[in-house]
């Protein structure tokens, strides 16, 4: 038999397939049965915005957990996240106790999974600053990511999820939030606010994702005991112009997306990874 075998080559190639092709099964089904046998083979993990706000523990003070004190702070200098201000979007888990637990604590000890860079800058009033016309701040078209959804206010900031529409990454797209003549607290509360978007002429052909935090103390009107929120005035994507309201009762979990967003922002929108100014 073997020397039958010997003179048919092709026989020996198709046992051979057939040999590599069981042993592969069994190391699927070996990988398989690990993780059925595993209660927990993958970790939980929880996203929040935060900001940055000391650098000897490199603490970030959560919009949605409090205090936060990465156990693998190098993450953040390495993603030139490292200053106090600086806004983060994060993916954590909590290594000693269920988020439940954490959230009865302080300060609470995480492992940050996944960190981006946040765009975080003040406001332009023009109101009190002619250093710039209104054109210098582009009026390319922006979509705020959903509008329902995609905006809150924080302790300290206006907090805009949005897409955007480039091509060139190595683009630094500006985006802005004005403060005009027309910014005055209506009936409502409601300060009225444009948001801004310069591409400097930059294609079209991909949508980028990002979000923006704009300080609140750059804004007066904040701290007028009348002021209620925000009425955003922008440029849609489908070139009509827009209104929303972001109200200071907004939910703060509303612009947290589940982690399968972070594979957009790593993978196919790099304007979020610090292409914005």
């Amino acid at each position: 038999m073997q020397s039958h075998l010997q003179n048919k080559p092709e026989i020996n190639l198709f046992m051979k397939q057939i040999i590599a092709i069981i042993s592969a099964l069994s190391v699927i089904a070996t990988l398989l049965s690990s993780c059925l046998e595993s209660n927990d083979p993958y970790p939980v993990t929880y996203p929040t915005m935060g900001t940055v706000t000391d650098l000897t523990n490199f603490t970030i003070n959560s919009d949605s957990y409090g205090v936060l004190i990465p156990e693998n702070p190098n993450i953040i200098s390495a993603n030139n996240a490292d200053s106090i201000g600086q806004r983060v979007f994060i993916n954590v888990t909590f290594p000693e106790e269920s988020k439940e637990k954490k959230s009865r604590v302080a300060t609470k000890k995480v492992n940050i999974f996944e960190l981006f860079k946040v765009l975080t800058k003040d406001a332009n009033d023009l109101r009190t600053d002619n250093s710039e016309s209104i054109e210098d701040f582009g009026n390319s078209p922006i979509q705020v990511l959903p509008t329902e959804d995609g905006a809150y206010i924080s302790d300290k900031h206006l907090n805009l999820e949005f897409i955007i529409k480039g091509e060139d990454t190595s683009i630094p797209h500006r985006i802005s939030l004005l403060l005009t003549e027309d910014s005055k607290i209506d009936d409502e509360g409601l300060l009225r606010v444009e948001l801004k978007h310069n591409s400097f002429s930059d294609g079209i052909r991909e949508k980028f994702w990002g979000i923006a935090s704009f300080t609140l103390s750059s804004i007066p009107e904040c701290s007028d005991p009348k002021f209620k929120g925000f009425k955003i005035v922008y440029k849609s994507l489908d070139e009509t112009n827009r209104e929303f309201k972001v109200l200071k009762t907004s939910s703060k979990s509303r612009i947290i997306r589940s982690m399968e967003a972070s594979e957009e922002i790593g993978y196919g929108h790099t304007l979020f990874a610090g292409k914005l100014q």
